[in-house]
């Protein structure tokens, strides 16, 4: 296979084009044709591809012959030579690119093409939010969609997301038409699977073991390294949109039969650093969305708009939580046979019920809410502090909680019911 990249001299995300050549790497036997600008887009897909160990096809320009029309004809010698996929990076129209696509078209080449407008002059942000119209294309689609705060990541105060999101046009244009909020997307009722590739939030953060490996900088990274090891293509041919801090977001279909949670990097059955996932009970900020937060500002663009391919089997596999161990009774000591120790005993039972019958998306919230009632009795003198540590850790096993996170979780609750004491007369 023959891939003819070009684009903007002035292109400078290379996240994009990642996205983009990794979508048609496959086995990695194919020739990037490239103009060998030593600026901009073909300087950046070279350096991605050779770093692949790709092979790259050079055609620069002639410019001591041909002068002003060396790139013209360098475009239509590329064509000419032939391709099976022709891949533009536009930045402000890049009549070079735009050229050339236009010459692969002609030559019944199929063209993808990726857009990246160059930013303002003195103006970081952008002045006009026009997400109405990203929410009702998100709803056509047929994903659920409610407000998120302008220029923010989070669900309107008291607003309840999970019952409250729509595909309806009418209920849309009330929520946007007045206020810029922001597109939340609730992954659940839309029958989608996001895989978040996120970006350390220092620059050379160094990534954790068993992901300190050579070239592997962010999740983009780390799930190239799963699929490699894995012996599976990278699964970037999807919808995928760019994040505020340069990450990725990554569609899928969800799987019928099987229901999937949310993941946060390596924790439970996450798949790596810097990866996240959101599926039932998880939102994602939708593309259109502009955030403006101390940790990163910057758009929510759709720079793959292929729809959503099913999720990989490997990696809903992946995803698939782990069986629950056998149910059984948490076991609390009779604590004494007075209305004091059946208090008490009452107090324990509710609290450990709050995490055994807590739904799937609520397991740690309801872990630290039993834990800080719990503490409030354990500073008060009421119960040992082991004790209670060793109940609610009992009950958080049998609702799957990894043990680590579950004992944070307890940890934090019990310093938190300290803080307000809580007695029981005798």
């Amino acid at each position: 296979m023959r891939v003819l990249i070009t684009g903007s001299r002035t292109w400078r995300c290379p996240t994009t084009i990642r996205t983009a050549l990794a979508s048609v790497w496959g086995d990695g036997t194919a020739t990037l044709v490239s103009g060998a600008c030593p600026h901009g887009a073909d300087a950046i897909a070279e350096r991605i591809w050779t770093g692949w160990g790709g092979r790259v096809e050079r055609h620069p320009a002639d410019w001591d012959t041909h002068g002003k029309a060396a790139g013209p004809r360098r475009n239509a010698a590329m064509v000419a030579a032939g391709a099976d996929l022709c891949v533009a990076f536009i930045r402000d129209h890049s009549p070079g690119a735009s050229h050339t696509a236009h010459l692969a078209e002609q030559a019944g080449i199929p063209v993808r093409r990726y857009r990246h407008s160059a930013p303002h002059a003195g103006r970081s942000t952008p002045t006009v939010n026009p997400v109405l119209r990203y929410a009702l294309a998100a709803a056509a689609k047929g994903w659920h969609v409610f407000p998120l705060t302008p220029r923010g990541k989070y669900p309107l105060k008291d607003w309840p997301w999970k019952e409250r999101n729509t595909t309806d046009p009418d209920v849309i244009r009330r929520w946007w038409t007045r206020t810029p909020y922001n597109v939340g997307i609730a992954c659940g009722p839309s029958r989608l699977v996001v895989v978040d590739l996120d970006k350390p939030e220092k620059e050379g953060l160094r990534p954790p073991i068993p992901w300190d490996l050579p070239g592997v900088t962010d999740g983009a990274d780390v799930l190239a390294v799963i699929c490699e090891r894995a012996g599976q293509p990278l699964p970037f041919d999807t919808f995928t949109v760019t994040t505020r801090r340069g990450g990725l977001h990554l569609y899928f279909t969800a799987p019928d039969g099987l229901t999937l949670g949310n993941t946060r990097g390596e924790d439970g059955n996450g798949l790596g650093w810097k990866i996240d996932t959101r599926a039932t009970g998880g939102y994602v900020v939708g593309p259109g969305s502009f955030v403006d937060l101390p940790d990163g500002t910057g758009p929510y663009e759709v720079i793959n708009r292929t729809p959503p391919a099913p999720l990989p089997v490997w990696l809903a596999e992946r995803l698939t939580p782990a069986p629950l161990p056998p149910q059984r009774p948490v076991t609390v000591p009779l604590v004494s046979a007075d209305r004091y120790g059946a208090y008490l005993r009452a107090a324990i039972g509710a609290e450990l019920a709050r995490v055994t019958d807590s739904p799937a998306d609520g397991h740690n919230n309801a872990l630290y809410l039993a834990s800080v009632a719990l503490g409030q009795l354990v500073a008060g003198g009421a119960l040992p502090e082991a004790d209670v540590t060793a109940w609610l850790a009992s009950a958080a096993e049998q609702v799957g909680q990894q043990t680590g996170e579950a004992h944070r979780t307890i940890a934090s609750g019990l310093r938190a019911g300290a803080r307000r004491p809580r007695s029981v007369a005798a």
